[in-house]
């Protein structure tokens, strides 16, 4: 929270993705927030952004928007930017969000905030599908990797060991995993596990798992709870650049593995489309169809003429496929 305090933020894109994204960041309390369009309030921006209306057709987005945003919590100063996203001007944000922008911009803006220890958001939506990237650093400090609330089980047996085994009652499982960091309290015995400092466990089964060496402590008696603690971890973020090229993908349905790389591929060829031709290509148009795939196909032989090889994540396809 109190990094969210000091934190100004600017949204660029002013769409629906884009007010979304700033209706929450102003409702979440930041030190700021600057709207960013250079873009025209348009009839198709009408379906989407919900702080147009149409007597603001005509006018910039980012400008008619900021009064209604504002309204959403007087504490956070919103204001309008209509400029260019030049380097001195980005050099006051602490995070950057871009959505609708074009694929060279996002990669300067990406290596600029990288090199300048901002944290950098990239989101679009085309149709039902979207993407997101995220580049927070290379040493960003994550005190809470999942959100969940910590776990916590009664204990019923911890072994005098050179790796201690600790059973749980048999009415639920722990719920832990290998890695994580635990604690005691309530522990009747074995009373230096309580209040220790967080011990790293290896899972044995769904009620059991092991610790540190316990030969040296007293003999367990009776009861205890095991309390799961969240350690701070760090985690490294690759700039846009290298991303594209050796992107990670976060897999959230495993029936569909090759989805990710197929959009990310299918992204890259909209954004070369839209370069060559200003606009997206029409729905259902037999013709624009066979020229976004055939940019597709240009992206993948490109890379594979560039490095030699495949990405990474189309190599991964391949065997799934095979």
């Amino acid at each position: 929270m109190k990094r969210m305090q000091r934190s100004s933020v600017l949204v660029s894109g002013l769409r629906g993705l884009g007010v979304e994204i700033a209706k929450n960041v102003i409702l979440g309390g930041v030190k700021s927030v600057t709207l960013h369009d250079q873009g025209q309030a348009e009839w198709r921006d009408l379906s989407s952004q919900f702080y147009l209306r149409e007597e603001d057709l005509g006018k910039n987005r980012a400008e008619v928007s900021r009064t209604r945003l504002a309204e959403l919590n007087s504490y956070v100063p919103v204001v309008a930017y209509t400029g260019a996203l030049v380097d001195d001007y980005l050099t006051q944000f602490q995070v950057v969000v871009l959505t609708n922008s074009p694929l060279e911009e996002q990669q300067r803006v990406g290596d600029f905030c990288h090199s300048n220890g901002i944290k950098l958001v990239v989101a679009d939506t085309r149709g039902l599908f979207g993407q997101l990237f995220c580049d927070f650093g290379e040493e960003m400090l994550v005190i809470d990797t999942n959100g969940e609330q910590p776990l916590s089980a009664m204990i019923s047996m911890i072994t005098k060991d050179a790796s201690g085994v600790v059973t749980c009652l048999d009415e639920a499982r722990h719920g832990f995993e290998s890695g994580d960091f635990v604690t005691f309290t309530e522990v009747q015995g074995m009373t230096e596990l309580n209040g220790c400092q967080p011990v790293e466990i290896k899972t044995l089964g769904p009620y059991t798992f092991s610790i540190c060496d316990t030969t040296g402590f007293s003999d367990y008696v009776r009861g205890g709870i095991v309390s799961q603690v969240k350690m701070p971890q760090k985690v490294t973020f690759k700039p846009l650049t290298a991303s594209m090229a050796e992107p990670e993908f976060v897999l959230t349905d495993f029936a569909k593995f090759e989805r990710p790389a197929q959009l990310h591929l299918g992204f890259q060829a909209l954004h070369s489309y839209q370069r060559k031709h200003r606009r997206l290509p029409k729905a259902w148009c037999q013709v624009h169809i066979h020229t976004h795939l055939y940019l597709g196909f240009q992206a993948l032989h490109s890379y594979q003429r560039k490095h030699r090889r495949l990405p990474k994540a189309w190599c991964q396809l391949s065997k799934c496929l095979n």
